[in-house]
C-alpha cells in the first residue's frame, strides 16, 4: 500500500486543526455564556441582599420608635403613681424595681417656660 500524499496529509491536519479550533470557540462560547448567567444572579443576589438590609434598617427603626413611646408611656404611669403621693421606694417595690431603675422612667421636667406678658398690658 503506498503512503497517502503529503497534500492529502496537509489537507488532513488543517480539517483536524478546524475541528480542534471549532470545539475551543465553541466551549469558549459556553463558558461566555455561563459567566454571563453568573454575573447576572451574583448582581441579583447582591441586590437582593440591600434590599432585605434596607427593608430591615427601617423595620429596626420602626421598632426604636415604638420601643421610645413605649417607654415614654411607662413613663409617664410611674409619673401618675408618683402623682398620687407614693413615695419613690414605695412604687419602685410595687413594680419590682430599684428606686435608681425607677428613676430611668421618671419624665424629666423640661425647662420652665416663663410666661411671656405682652407690653400692652
Amino acid at each position: 500500500m503506498a503512503s497517502p500524499r503529503k497534500s492529502a496529509q496537509q489537507i488532513a491536519a488543517r480539517e483536524k486543526a478546524r475541528q480542534k479550533a471549532a470545539d475551543f470557540t465553541a466551549r469558549n462560547e459556553e463558558l461566555i455564556e455561563l459567566a454571563a448567567k453568573f454575573i447576572e444572579f451574583d448582581d441579583a443576589a447582591q441586590e437582593m441582599e440591600t434590599a432585605a438590609q434596607e427593608k430591615a434598617e427601617k423595620i429596626i427603626e420602626q421598632g426604636k420608635a415604638d420601643a421610645e413611646q413605649a417607654r415614654n408611656e411607662s413613663g409617664d404611669v410611674v409619673a401618675r403613681m408618683l402623682e398620687t403621693g407614693e413615695s419613690r421606694s414605695a412604687v419602685a417595690a410595687r413594680l419590682g424595681m430599684s428606686v435608681s431603675t425607677l428613676k430611668k422612667y421618671v419624665p424629666t421636667p423640661g425647662p420652665a417656660k416663663s410666661a411671656v406678658v405682652p407690653a400692652d398690658a
